[in-house]
């Protein structure tokens, strides 16, 4: 087997690391969309209700909303956020934020 089977080529490792960065250090992020979400997984996981793939659907309205801030902020005029961070892009930052924040968390 090639290592090239097991890469997804539609994924922009580089834009993946780029939005989960920005993501981080964003304050308004943070406190708007991270915290509530990590609120929300704790009380889950409390009441053993705690579903990881729909936690990453959770995530998902965080990724968005970053994405589109990232476009506005660094973006040309014409760039559109399925451009710049495909969908499977962000999903990708969602599942990698997802596993990441569980294991903070626990």
């Amino acid at each position: 087997m090639r290592a090239s089977q097991f890469i997804n080529e539609n994924i922009d490792s580089d834009a993946v690391n780029e939005l989960d960065t920005y993501i981080m250090n964003n304050e308004e992020l943070y406190r708007r969309r991270f915290m509530p979400i990590i609120s929300n997984i704790k009380r889950k996981l409390a009441k053993n209700v705690y579903d990881h793939e729909k936690a990453q659907k959770l995530w998902m309205y965080l990724i968005d909303d970053a994405a589109r801030k990232y476009v506005q902020e660094f973006g040309s005029s014409g760039t559109d956020v399925k451009d710049m961070f495909p969908k499977e892009t962000r999903q990708q930052v969602a599942r990698i934020i997802s596993d990441r924040e569980l294991e903070n968390i626990k």
